[in-house]
């Protein structure tokens, strides 16, 4: 139960600081996806029906607050749990180099899986190259952010007396 709290504070404040504070920060030209670190985290750390309830629950809060087409985010973000748990079933990761390679690989799972939706909603378009550099651009961004993101879940974790 306690893990279900430090991960509820963990998503509102990341979704705060996705949805108010990067958009507001001039020059960047692509926004950091906490939220994709989160699910991430959720495939490594909680491979469970809760940790699967929680990865779709992220986008579809990520998908009210942001005013996409609702289901966008829902269905990429529980992709990319998926993915990520297949793998991490197999691999340990923890922290540094392999969280980092395995966030990458969360990001490009969710670049194809809203590139896909996105054609499914408006049909096909010239906005396969565009989405792609982004998505490709976000994954290496999720990349660099990840180590700090697991490791303020586990000082959290520790600070409530979870681990």
């Amino acid at each position: 139960m306690r893990s279900a709290v430090a991960l509820a504070v963990a998503a509102v404040a990341a979704m705060l600081m996705q949805t108010t504070i990067f958009p507001s920060l001039p020059g960047l030209p692509v926004l950091p996806d906490l939220i994709l670190v989160l699910a991430v985290y959720l495939g490594v750390a909680h491979q469970t029906i809760g940790g699967a309830a929680g990865a779709f629950l992220l986008g579809y809060f990520l998908d009210t607050f942001s005013g996409t087409l609702l289901g966008q985010n829902s269905f990429a973000l529980s992709a990319v749990y998926l993915s990520v748990r297949f793998v991490a079933r197999h691999l340990w990761f923890e922290r540094g180099l392999p969280v980092m390679a395995l966030a990458f690989f969360g990001g490009l799972v969710r670049g194809v899986a809203v590139a896909a939706a996105a054609a499914l909603a408006a049909g096909p378009g010239p906005n396969w190259p565009h989405a792609m550099r982004a998505g490709l651009v976000g994954a290496a961004l999720a990349a660099l952010l990840a180590p700090a993101v697991f490791a303020a879940l586990a000082w959290e974790k520790r600070q409530l007396g979870l681990t």
